[in-house]
């Protein structure tokens, strides 16, 4: 009897307290994100928009180079060797065509 007490009572100040706390919610902003040129057109995307950026990585990545940002990685030899290096050269890349342009992102390489 004592145990159906305290959930009964356990029950009441729980309801109690969460009636006490449903007043007004903090409001909400809500922002569109700006999602950057390299998440919305990352491959395989078959998007129009995003043929010329595409041609760009074609330009100034090999397809092994390719392989290895948008595939399996750790099928290649230099995986080990040279992954930080490729995926350093690639963010300087997007970051360029992000802020430049993607002609000159792909004329300066």
């Amino acid at each position: 009897m004592q145990r159906f007490t305290l959930i009964v009572l356990g029950a009441a100040l729980l309801a109690t307290t969460s009636f006490a706390n449903a007043g007004q919610l903090a409001s909400v902003k809500v922002q569109g994100s700006v999602q950057s040129i390299a998440e919305e057109c990352a491959p395989p995307t078959d998007s129009r928009q995003c043929a010329d950026f595409h041609a760009a990585i074609r330009k100034n990545f090999s397809s092994r180079e390719i392989g290895m940002l948008f595939g399996a990685a750790s099928a290649y030899q230099e995986y080990l060797t040279s992954n930080d290096r490729l995926r350093a050269k690639y963010a300087a890349f997007v970051r360029e065509a992000e802020e430049s342009g993607l002609a000159v992102a792909v004329a300066t390489r």
